[in-house]
């Protein structure tokens, strides 16, 4: 709980929200993470892009023909942006996902164990992380879930939370919070316009 209040705290506070861009907790090399989410590259791959200060993303698919992401991942993109969240850090674009796991996704709970999945913007390799969902805070209109115990790395911005018990995808890694062992993500429940307007499927329990 210690852990949750200060992982609160930090995410309140001015500037933290800083993307992937940085290290937070412990992740590791994974490459049964390339059967979750796709890499994308934004301009350069890695290590021409760390010149951009490791502008890299990860997207994951949910449709044969829509794919979910962070918005600041999706803007940058050569892909089309088919719906963009008013207020909160996610976009849905337009993919081919003919032949790739398409995700099941399910409202997020809090006290879940959860895997997280993406790509090293340092590496380009792809990484996974084990934390729990340990509460949800609002900032500028968001609801945004903390996860403890986890880590992510630049270039995992926009890849799936997946819960560990059921597989489903409960939400998308958007931030981490640096030096408190945490990562932020936007849950399903709070973009859950975006998937009605496209029609992808979820569950609410």
């Amino acid at each position: 709980m210690k852990r949750l209040h200060l992982a609160l705290a930090a995410l309140m506070a001015p500037l933290t929200l800083l993307g992937c861009v940085v290290m937070s907790g412990t992740s590791r090399t994974d490459f049964s993470a390339t059967k979750q989410a796709d890499l994308v590259f934004i301009g350069l791959p890695a290590p021409l892009n760390w010149l951009a200060a490791g502008m890299q993303g990860t997207t994951f698919p949910v449709s044969s023909q829509f794919s979910l992401t962070a918005a600041h991942v999706a803007v940058p993109l050569l892909k089309p942006v088919r719906a963009q969240h008013p207020v909160c850090d996610v976009a849905v674009i337009g993919d081919n996902n003919r032949g790739k796991i398409v995700h099941q996704l399910a409202y997020a709970r809090v006290g879940r164990n959860v895997t997280l999945f993406g790509y090293s913007a340092i590496n380009s390799l792809p990484k996974s992380s084990m934390g729990k969902i340990d509460g949800f805070v609002k900032r500028d209109g968001c609801y945004y879930g903390i996860i403890t115990g986890a880590g992510a790395v630049s270039g995992m911005s926009g890849g799936p939370v997946v819960d560990s018990m059921t597989g489903e995808t409960v939400g998308i890694i958007t931030n981490v919070i640096p030096g408190k062992g945490a990562v932020a993500f936007v849950a399903v429940q709070d973009f859950t316009n975006l998937l009605d307007r496209l029609r992808i499927p979820y569950k609410s329990y």
